[in-house]
């Protein structure tokens, strides 16, 4: 039995006839008498009665034909509901980090994405952790991951217990930025705890993802004076207004529109910040001499 066999059944009966119902389906007269007769020797019954004024369906065929017809209306909803899949546009979900990196990735895709007629991608920034959640538990697809290179075996493990996967994208060292007119814009760094003094601008996730939420510190963080911040006019507003404040950075584009940072009253300090980051998911890196190395990986649920 077929799907096809059984719509020449349904025919069949509404029509009266084998060859009213092979015309109706723009369909050989033989093929429908064929259906007919496949049906009847597979279930072994007889489904309709010969007459001079038609096709009579008999008890057990009329039977046979209203499961037929339940049947073809559940066939006719499912291909009503893929095609109405189909026809949605099309949508993407996307977490990246509080980077001009990412910022600029997530441009060039949408350029590339422009000729495509329906649509929609949700682009938010958050810190790893945020992230994460966002991809398991609230509908995202994709999320650029920044952590610490020496937090990497974490992550995958983490990852990977969850069924996720994670590719690397890039590693890079971070730099301190700090307002250029502060104290720190002169001050060659020898080691972090001269940072203590100072307010750390925190925009990541300062522990790592753990069974229960994350309880692990993550690299270096000031463990007197920081200030949180989740959206990045902030933390440029904060260090043009708070010389003693500073935060770590990544690199700034090649093809920025121009020094952004220096612009709004800050100097960056290469090469003594945390670690490099890679590129998976979101990853910090932690201190390792003179510079901190971050990790960025591309995560997917």
């Amino acid at each position: 039995m077929n799907i096809t066999e059984l719509r020449y059944l349904v025919a069949i009966m509404e029509c009266g006839s084998v060859s009213a119902a092979a015309k109706r389906l723009y369909a050989a007269q033989p093929n429908v008498s064929k259906a007919l007769k496949n049906l009847e020797e597979e279930y072994h019954l007889r489904i309709f009665e010969r007459s001079s004024t038609g096709m009579i369906p008999t008890e057990q065929g009329r039977h046979f034909i209203e499961q037929a017809e339940r049947v073809l209306r559940e066939v006719d909803r499912l291909d009503r509901s893929v095609q109405e899949e189909q026809e949605r546009c099309a949508e993407l979900r996307v977490m990246i980090p509080h980077a001009t990196y990412a910022s600029y990735a997530a441009v060039d895709y949408l350029e590339q994405a422009a000729s495509i007629e329906r649509l929609h991608i949700h682009i938010r920034e958050g810190g790893s952790m945020e992230a994460l959640d966002h991809v398991l538990r609230q509908g995202y697809h994709l999320a650029l991951l920044r952590y610490a290179v020496e937090d990497d075996e974490h992550y995958t493990h983490y990852c990977a217990r969850r069924g996720l996967k994670m590719e690397p994208i890039m590693d890079f060292e971070y730099s301190l930025l700090t307002n250029r007119d502060g104290p720190l814009a002169r001050k060659e760094i020898r080691d972090l705890s001269e940072l203590d003094k100072y307010m750390e601008i925190l925009h990541d996730d300062f522990q790592l993802p753990g069974e229960e939420g994350g309880d692990g510190v993550r690299w270096h963080v000031n463990p007197e004076r920081r200030i949180h911040v989740y959206e990045r006019c902030s933390q440029f507003s904060i260090l043009q207004r708070l010389p003693t404040a500073y935060m770590w950075a990544s690199p700034m584009p090649r093809r920025a529109p121009g020094p952004a940072p220096a612009d709004a009253g800050c100097a960056g300090l290469p090469g003594q910040g945390p670690p490099a980051p890679r590129g998976a998911g979101l990853c910090g890196s932690a201190p390792q001499g003179s510079g901190f190395r971050r990790e960025i990986k591309g995560l997917s649920g």
